[in-house]
Parts: C-alpha cells; sequence; structure tokens
C-alpha cells in the first residue's frame, strides 16, 4: 500500500472523518453511498452493509465504497450471499479504486459467491483498476430522465403521445399522494410480494427496509413514498431514494394495472417520481437499469416512453465461488419453473 494513504473500515472512524460531506460533494456523489444507505442495509434483516475509505496524509477521505451482503435466510444463505454495490465507489483517483478493491476482496471475497458492481456513472477511468482486480465488464443500459424542467407541462411534452396522454387520463380518475401512513405504505408492500411472487421471482427487500426507509430516511429529505390512490384504495406507488440536488431513483415500484386499466398505476408511478424531482428542482429521475443491450426486455421498452436519455454506465462482476454460483442459478431457474 502507499505510504500516502491508509485503509479504514470502521464506519463510526470514518463517518468523523467527513464521510457524509465527501459523497455530498463528489461530482458522482449518489444515494446509495451515504451513511444513511449503510444504515438502512444495517437494519434490515438479511442484509449487511460494510463501508472502506482510504484516507490520504493530511487525513482527509480520497476514496468511499459502501457494499451490501445480502442472503435469503440462513438455510438458504450458503446459495444466495451477493455483494452488491450501487454507486460506488466514489474516489479521487484510480489509485484509490485500487487499494478499495484491494480490502474489499479482502474483506468478502469469502463471504459472497459474487460480487456486483451497479454503476450509477460513467465509469470508463476506472475500467483498468477493476480489470486488474479480476473484475468483468458487463454491458447494462439505463434511462436518465432530465427533472430539471421549468414545468411538469414541458416534462410531459417530451414523452411518448401514449404515455403522455395515458398519464393525463389516470390523473383524471387517480391521485397520486406522499404518504407516511403504516396502513397505506403496508398496502403498498402487499403489491410488490404479490408483484415479485406472480412475475419477478427475486428476492423483495423485508418489510423492515421500507419501516426504516419510512421512519428513518423521510424526515431527511431522502426519500419519498409516492402512492396512487383511488377512490381510497392504494393501487400503486414507488419508492423513490433522493440524492439532494441531484436525483431521485426508482427503486421499487408496484401497480395494480390489470385491476385498473383506466388509472393506469404504474405509469402514474413512475410520473409520480418524474414530477417530483421537476419539483424539487433535481438533475435526473434515474432508473436505476432497463437491462442487457443484446437481449429483449420489456421493461425497457415501457421506461424509454418516458423520456429519457439512454445511457450504458454498465457493471463490474466477479464470481468468487463458481460451484456455489451455478447451484444458485440452477435453484433460481427451479423456482421459476415451480412458479
Amino acid at each position: 500500500m502507499s505510504s500516502k494513504y491508509s485503509i479504514h473500515t470502521d464506519s463510526s472512524f470514518i463517518r468523523s472523518s467527513g464521510w457524509k460531506e465527501y459523497v455530498l460533494e463528489h461530482a458522482d456523489g449518489n444515494f446509495f453511498q451515504l451513511p444513511e444507505a449503510y444504515d438502512l442495509f444495517n437494519y434490515v434483516p438479511g442484509y449487511t452493509p460494510f463501508v472502506f475509505a482510504v484516507i490520504n496524509a493530511e487525513g482527509k477521505i480520497a476514496g468511499i465504497l459502501v457494499s451490501v451482503l445480502q442472503q435469503e435466510n440462513k438455510f438458504y444463505a450458503a446459495f444466495t450471499s451477493r455483494s452488491i454495490i450501487w454507486g460506488g465507489p466514489l474516489v479521487d483517483h484510480p489509485e484509490a479504486c485500487e487499494l478499495l478493491l484491494m480490502q474489499y476482496q479482502e474483506t468478502l471475497r469469502d463471504k459472497a459467491i459474487y460480487t456486483q458492481f451497479r454503476n450509477t456513472f460513467d465509469t470508463s477511468f476506472l475500467k483498468s483498476s477493476f480489470q486488474k482486480s479480476g473484475f468483468n465488464y458487463l454491458e447494462h443500459l439505463n434511462f436518465l430522465v432530465h427533472t430539471h424542467s421549468e414545468s411538469p407541462e414541458k416534462l410531459l411534452s417530451t414523452m411518448s403521445k401514449s404515455k403522455s396522454r395515458q398519464i393525463k387520463k389516470g390523473l383524471q380518475s387517480a391521485e397520486i399522494i406522499e404518504s407516511t401512513d403504516e396502513n397505506e405504505v403496508n398496502d403498498f408492500y402487499q403489491l410488490l410480494q404479490n408483484l415479485y411472487h406472480e412475475k419477478v421471482n427475486k428476492p423483495l427487500a423485508p418489510k423492515e427496509f421500507f419501516n426504516f426507509f419510512r421512519d428513518q430516511l423521510l424526515p431527511k429529505g431522502l426519500g419519498k413514498f409516492l402512492l396512487i390512490r383511488h377512490e381510497g384504495k392504494i393501487i400503486g406507488g414507488i419508492v423513490c431514494p433522493i440524492f439532494p440536488g441531484k436525483a431521485i431513483y426508482e427503486w421499487y415500484i408496484a401497480g395494480m394495472d390489470k385491476e385498473y386499466k383506466e388509472q393506469y398505476p404504474s405509469i402514474l408511478s413512475t410520473w409520480a417520481a418524474i414530477a417530483e424531482g421537476q419539483k424539487m428542482n433535481l438533475k435526473h429521475f434515474d432508473f436505476l437499469g432497463a437491462g442487457k443491450p443484446d437481449a429483449d426486455y420489456g421493461v425497457r421498452d415501457f421506461k424509454a416512453k418516458f423520456g429519457g436519455e439512454l445511457v450504458q454506465f454498465g457493471r463490474y462482476e466477479k464470481i468468487h465461488k463458481p460451484f456455489l454460483m451455478k447451484i444458485g442459478v440452477l435453484g433460481l431457474k427451479i423456482l421459476k419453473f415451480i412458479k
């Protein structure tokens, strides 16, 4: 390790060294590298967060990396342990990235089946650092809807005519509400459970995730629960982390589209987040992914109609335990077949 830098993993020490300030001031700063995101992950059963920081000789942070190890339950833990990093690392230069990746792998490679970095910004200047550490670059698309607009009407004009028309029609009989009500949030979580069971076939964060999000992040201005209500019933909604002054994200979204065809709940949920971004004078709404470019992905077609900019920041991935990875993939295929 360079004598100019030291690596730290103690979250309390890193906080006292200016963790939040570093992320807020970094050009590529994002919600997922904030200490509040670490606290969210730390609260949720089955989630174990890790934070790594590079400190320079002046005692200032030169790089941050927040990751979260996810496991489904004790019985399946060996086959479901994966480490996910959204929007990291944030660094001053490639050397800091290489130091972070070195320490990260020493800590996590025996704990996770695989690691995946889900990029939220252009990381081309760090690509060689990831390659040196054995990570593979995977092409992956995303849409960013630029919300820095003078009016919601202007934003609507950038969308496809069909989406603009559906939003206007849906709002004639349904309303967008910002909610912290426990019963309404529970109703939305039930919608998510149904969606993930019937269609997504991927793990859904436990209820504690949404409770912490509501109780701890919303009061700090770091998130929104935007729900769609029709005749007193919650028929859709979206969970949106917020990075102050910059971005609002789609993290979880669901809508009763078959049952309420005239209200377009999924479309209104997406619009709710975009409109909130405009209201808060944020730079963009981030869909957090639109699939692989060489694979058919119906959701990408849906997202494309909201007038966003198509970007390819990609992902970095490394498989630490190939045999367990194969078993895990097989298990997921079997699960989908059974359902």
